[in-house]
């Protein structure tokens, strides 16, 4: 029995070594891939980024992200329009990677700037600074590490926002429709030291509230959904709706994944029109959605505002030495009312083009 035990424990041991070695060398391989990158770019590589000024990193929570995406070629875009070169770590890289080694592979590749999607966590405050140790400013956005050494951040005012999906609850709600009040729940991301989402929830409340005074015939409630992967929020939606007999009147999603998750889940199990969706950001998914009746309405982030502000703001550093802590981006409402005024423009100027 002895025998076995030593023997069991030795193969333990062994598995654990060289799942660690795997690691490691998975993450040695992103290095050396993405300072390889940099250093063929730089002598003159396909876009020739030794045409420009600067090289900034952008690192992103998923890679299954609409927003992220629309960001990223928005930083892009108007990087190479401000003398600066933006990358997104990461991406062509066969395995995916954590926060932790994309910020590895951009400290080891000595990048100019960082722009990272924050989380709120101690472990990117403690992420960003080490980059800001090793000479390298970092800019949070959409969701902000204030606590950190970041220089600045980039986001919509939370506050406002949540305001606004107050309205728009109170606006799909049925009312006196039903005797026992609509049900409303509110789907959050589970990242405790997020303080963005408890803001938006926050002021969801207040509005909600303010709008029942002789008491609520509306009932919120949330309900939080694991964001370890892309594939764990979807399965966790799923099992959230399944376990409802009844679908809430109204459900709000604070994410771009969570909303198209909700949405996909009730399309396959045929109830739609058994809720109303408020989403978060303008996917073509979501907008297709919206035209179908089956979202109520979305939110959606200027992604081009928000680039522009992450670029300028790094740049504004690396020639002045500060820059502004906060930058306040604009957001849009979409119902299909609004899609049709835009449709109907479209038209519009299509015809008097002709």
């Amino acid at each position: 029995m002895k025998h076995k035990s030593i023997d069991r424990n030795r193969l333990i041991l062994t598995v654990l070594a060289f799942t660690s070695l795997a690691l490691l060398f998975a993450t040695v391989i992103g290095l050396l891939y993405y300072n390889n990158r940099i250093e063929v770019l730089s002598s003159g590589g396909n876009e020739q980024i030794n045409k420009f000024r600067y090289v900034y990193a952008f690192i992103a929570d998923d890679t299954d992200d609409s927003l992220s995406d629309s960001l990223y070629k928005d930083m892009v875009e108007y990087g190479k329009a401000n003398d600066c070169y933006v990358e997104r770590v990461g991406s062509g890289l066969a395995s995916e990677y954590s926060k932790q080694e994309l910020f590895n592979i951009a400290i080891y590749s000595k990048v100019d700037g960082i722009i990272v999607q924050g989380d709120g966590s101690k472990e990117t405050d403690e992420l960003i600074s080490r980059a800001d140790n090793a000479g390298i400013p970092v800019i949070t956005v959409l969701t902000d590490n204030k606590n950190s050494a970041r220089k600045s951040f980039v986001g919509m005012n939370d506050f406002s926002v949540g305001t606004e999906y107050g309205k728009q609850i109170v606006s799909a709600a049925k009312g006196g429709l039903k005797e026992a009040g609509d049900t409303v729940t509110v789907l959050i991301l589970m990242n405790s030291q997020d303080s963005n989402q408890n803001t938006i929830l926050s002021a969801i409340q207040e509005r909600v509230a303010s709008a029942n005074p002789a008491g609520p015939s509306i009932k919120l409630t949330t309900e939080t959904i694991s964001s370890s992967t892309a594939f764990s929020i979807q399965e966790n939606v799923k099992d959230l709706l399944d376990s409802y007999t009844t679908l809430p009147d109204i459900i709000v999603c604070l994410s771009d994944i969570n909303t198209r998750s909700v949405y996909q889940c009730i399309v396959e199990s045929n109830r739609v029109g058994s809720t109303r969706i408020l989403g978060y950001y303008d996917s073509d998914t979501v907008i297709k959605a919206i035209e179908r009746g089956s979202v109520y309405a979305t939110f959606t982030v200027a992604t081009d505002q928000m680039a522009k502000y992450c670029v300028d703001a790094l740049n504004e550093y690396k020639n002045m030495g500060n820059v502004s802590e906060y930058f306040s981006t604009n957001y849009e409402l979409i119902t299909i009312d609004t899609l049709l005024v835009k449709q109907q423009g479209n038209g519009k100027d299509k015809n008097e083009e002709d």
